[in-house]
């Protein structure tokens, strides 16, 4: 989730819509993030807490490729996404559920997360196969 972070990042900055309010929820994220994975044993997070910033990861995940969803479909065009990208990333969701079944013991947040995010990178794969044919 720290490269959708990264993505949704770039895109408010190129769109110029790096506000205060995107700022500061960037902020609190590696904060909230850095103290998850780096708190010493009984200092870190509960369960439940683990299980509300795994949901928010897939919110984060959507809100990172939404947007490339919507440009695409309102262009017609895939415009210069790779199809290379789009299918490794792709491979990568497929991968993380392959292993979060076997070594998580099938996870339900980490499996919707994963598949939420197979679901849309195999969308913006879609759309580059479909519109490099329309031409």
């Amino acid at each position: 989730t720290v490269e959708a972070v990264v993505i949704l990042g770039l895109v408010t900055f190129y769109q110029q819509r790096l506000g205060v309010k995107t700022f500061v929820l960037a902020v609190t994220y590696f904060v909230v993030t850095s103290w998850a994975l780096f708190a010493p044993a009984g200092v870190g997070p509960s369960d439940s807490v683990i299980a509300y910033l795994q949901g928010s990861a897939i919110v984060v995940n959507v809100a990172s490729l939404f947007p490339q969803l919507k440009q695409n479909f309102v262009r017609k065009s895939s415009g210069s996404y790779s199809s290379v990208t789009a299918s490794l990333a792709s491979a990568g969701c497929a991968i993380r559920l392959f292993t979060t079944i076997e070594l998580a013991n099938g996870d339900p947040l980490l499996l919707l997360n994963y598949g939420v995010a197979l679901a849309l990178n195999l969308s913006l794969l879609l759309q580059i196969i479909y519109y490099a044919t329309q031409k």
